[in-house]
């Protein structure tokens, strides 16, 4: 069994407002070296598959039907370990 983190962030050409909100509020709080923050959402689970071709099959679909709306976000998915069962 191994542990997946799915990171979900909108297309670089959508303009993402909380993003906008939180550059505001940074350089309200005097941090002008901060830009360009982007807001996303990112899931973990456990995936009981040991080959990673099957695991890459698994994540993109659920990723492409569930998990993300691919008209505005794209997605990019790391193995992070295996988990003891």
């Amino acid at each position: 069994m191994k542990q997946i983190e799915l990171i979900v962030t909108l297309q670089p050409q959508v303009l993402d407002t909380q993003g906008e909100a939180l550059n505001r509020s940074v350089h309200e709080l005097g941090h002008d070296e901060i830009s360009n923050i982007r807001v996303g959402k990112v899931l973990y689970f456990d995936i009981e598959e040991t080959d990673n071709e099957r695991i890459e099959e698994i994540v993109k679909s659920l990723s492409e039907r569930l998990f993300t709306n691919t008209v505005i976000e794209t997605y990019e998915y790391n193995i992070l370990s295996e988990v003891p069962k």
